[in-house]
């Protein structure tokens, strides 16, 4: 009885936060860009160089900037 009971209590868990939708929010940083979306917002960094980027500033030099938020490989 005891294996049943926490059998139903893992389902009853897993079935609760199955809804990403009902937890997830939506900020700037977690939003896709399509290709030719204006970005008003100035995202900075510092490389394994030590060097500061933007991506205004990068992009005003010609270069293409593609950003994968995500794990460190």
């Amino acid at each position: 009885m005891k294996k049943v009971l926490v059998f139903l209590l893992i389902v009853l868990s897993f079935s609760l936060f199955a809804n990403k939708t009902a937890c997830h929010v939506e900020t700037d940083l977690s939003r896709a860009y399509e290709v030719g979306d204006v970005i008003d917002q100035d995202y900075a960094w510092t490389d394994s160089n030590g060097e500061n980027h933007s991506i205004h500033e990068l992009t005003a030099n010609g270069k293409a900037v593609v950003i994968f938020w995500g794990e460190d490989w």
